[in-house]
């Protein structure tokens, strides 16, 4: 399978795994809701002003770069 992303993933930083998914905001196309579906991403909903966190760890934690 191929990255969605080349960016390394940061550690979490309250678990430190390397092992989150990036989340993507915007109304959900097609393609991101099979990717989502696919464990590839996680969808963000519609984006706001504000706490906006890049990725998403197992642990359940959102978090920035």
């Amino acid at each position: 399978m191929n990255r969605l992303f080349d960016e390394p993933i940061p550690p979490c930083p309250r678990c430190e795994q390397t092992t989150a998914l990036p989340i993507v905001y915007g109304d959900a196309s097609t393609e991101m809701v099979t990717a989502a579906r696919l464990g590839q991403i996680v969808l963000g909903g519609v984006a706001t002003e504000g706490d906006m966190p890049a990725w998403m760890c197992p642990c359940g934690n959102r978090y920035e770069d």
